[in-house]
């Protein structure tokens, strides 16, 4: 049986007969659902209420009771909620499935956007098929997959748990590094690396991971020196790049012998490992990776911090605050 929590939805939705339907299809599917009648109403839910999807009618009134539904209010509230959260998604529903003005004013200022339309011939298929949809945008699954990493490394959990994690996420923490991950990877008989990451350039990244508990430095009076767990992990990075170089492209190599494509020629070393200390060791990190060629130590901070840029510049671009690069 799964541990997950339910999906919580956010229904603003002012007429009692479609928000009584759409509250129970959704919560037939095991959604967690609030509902809010009025503009003001739903930005205050979605503030308490945290949800993961917000189902917004675009012609809503400012309070309840109020009989002062138009579609400006909804824009209002929908601009609202995206500053509010911008990785959040926003189904807009309507009735007004062939006003294309309005479909053009919230696709520009939802980014593209989720639609519900009202007059679909099989509403309940249409509000499960708007919610499901929203729950799988990019910009929503980046942001729930960085908090659960971060979730994940504060557990302090075993190498084997991060390795998977990042095997399956890997295209969201990493951003556009790579073009494809094999994880544990076989070197030769009985020699695996966690993770090979293979580049845009068709070069790769071998990748060691240690515990998030494992220090990388260890002070001996007023110096930092690699603690043993690190000086172990970049040693044995070094033996798998050594043991690369030699074996790679000759007829007698592991892969050739095992008809793999993958070519080990000139690959690199990272190895992640431990949380960011002082500055002091920030600082020394810096000058070790500067020094040390072809090997990479990164803390899994670093790795958290690199992830929040690629979040950084999804929200901007979403926003609008970002313009695209030219083509």
């Amino acid at each position: 049986m799964s541990d997950r929590q339910p999906r919580r939805v956010l229904l603003v939705e002012d007429d009692e007969t479609n928000a009584e339907a759409a509250i129970e299809w959704l919560r037939e599917q095991r959604y967690q659902v609030e509902r809010a009648a009025a503009a003001e109403d739903g930005l205050a839910a979605a503030e308490r209420f945290q949800p993961d999807v917000v189902v917004l009618d675009l012609q809503i009134p400012s309070r309840p009771g109020r009989a002062d539904e138009h579609t400006d209010l909804g824009f209002r509230a929908l601009d609202a909620l995206l500053r509010a959260d911008p990785f959040r998604p926003v189904v807009v529903a309507t009735a007004h499935s062939r006003n294309r003005e309005l479909m053009r004013q919230v696709m520009q200022r939802n980014r593209g956007g989720h639609f519900l339309f009202k007059d679909d011939e099989d509403l309940r298929a249409a509000v499960l098929r708007a919610v499901a949809v929203a729950l799988e945008s990019p910009a929503y699954v980046a942001r729930s997959t960085v908090r659960a990493f971060e979730e994940l490394i504060a557990r302090n959990p075993r190498e084997e748990e991060i390795r998977i994690f990042l095997q399956k996420s890997w295209r969201v923490l990493l951003g556009p590094r790579y073009r494809a991950c094999h994880p544990q990877y076989q070197l030769d008989r009985g020699v695996k690396v966690d993770l090979l990451f293979i580049r845009h350039d068709d070069f790769p990244d071998i990748w060691e991971l240690k515990r998030p508990d494992q220090p990388v430095f260890k002070g001996y009076g007023d110096r930092l020196h690699h603690s043993e767990e690190c000086a172990r992990a970049v040693g044995q990075v070094m033996e798998y790049i050594d043991l690369a170089e030699k074996q790679t492209g000759g007829p007698l190599s592991y892969e050739v012998r095992k008809g793999l494509r993958v070519s080990l020629h000139r690959p690199r070393g990272f190895v992640v490992i431990g949380r960011t200390g002082s500055q002091r060791e920030r600082d020394r990190l810096a000058l070790d990776n500067s020094f040390m060629a072809g090997i990479t130590l990164m803390t899994y901070d670093d790795l958290i911090e690199e992830a929040r840029q690629v979040l950084t510049f999804l929200r901007d671009y979403r926003n609008g605050s970002a313009e695209p690069p030219p083509v």
